[in-house]
């Protein structure tokens, strides 16, 4: 028990030392791809590198956008290198004139190590975004969920000295974080978009998670290719 406990809160806080984080852009470009960059912190700091692909929808949604994403820090911390890597579909649900909602879910894998352990998780990763979207520009509210679904933990010979007992294997649940952010963008041109994102973040138990809770990123987003969609338009039923 003691190894399950000590295995659990070790997966706890390797969680948080690089965030998930969804694209500031991509509510409104009407390209077909999309590579998008951010930058910040998101509980450490880290950098996101993302391609997205629209496919034209004829129900239900007008899009759906496809993405997958790498996150990695931006200085890689003695005590804990993580990575991740998040497959991700996205689409706008419902749109009123400029007002809409949008739903994204991501199925997070990370990865990291160090000193301690080695440890790789599953999760998913669902959000809804809110807010007045225009052509050129939008302002939204982000509401994230984190939800880790398993984790496995391979104990180093450190660890194996320190706490007796202790065992690798597969660990479920380990947590989950929820993320409130306010997210801003402004196209340049017809390929370009700057995005701004500022938030909150806090455990499942709305709980501060260990490391800063506080999240500020700016993104740049550059879109190619022919249109994938018309121009924004209501969803009727």
């Amino acid at each position: 028990m003691r190894a399950v406990a000590l295995a659990a809160a070790i997966a706890a806080t390797a969680v948080s030392a690089v965030a998930s984080a969804a694209p500031i852009s991509g509510y409104q470009g009407e390209q077909e791809n999309a590579t998008h960059v951010n930058l910040g912190w998101n509980s450490a700091p880290a950098l996101e590198l993302a391609y997205g692909r629209a496919i034209p929808m004829e129900r239900l949604v007008r899009r759906l956008d496809l993405e997958i994403g790498l996150t990695l820090p931006v200085f890689l911390v003695p005590a804990l290198d993580s990575f991740r890597l998040e497959p991700a579909a996205r689409a706008t649900l419902l749109q009123h004139g400029g007002w809409g909602l949008a739903g994204r879910l991501g199925l997070p894998v990370q990865t990291g190590d160090n000193q301690t352990f080695r440890f790789v998780s599953v999760g998913a990763h669902p959000g809804l975004a809110g807010g007045y979207f225009q052509r050129g520009w939008f302002i939204a509210l982000e509401v994230e969920y984190t939800a880790i679904l398993s984790t496995y933990i391979a104990a180093s010979d450190r660890a194996r000295a320190t706490y007796e007992g202790i065992r690798d294997g597969f660990y479920a649940p380990t947590g989950g974080y929820i993320d409130a952010s306010l997210a801003f963008g402004l196209s340049i041109g017809s390929s370009v978009e700057l995005g701004l994102r500022a938030g909150y973040r806090s455990t499942h138990g709305l709980e501060p998670p260990p490391l800063v809770p506080f999240r500020a990123e700016v993104g740049v987003s550059y879109a190619f290719g022919t249109s994938a969609a018309a121009p924004p338009r209501e969803i009727t039923q």
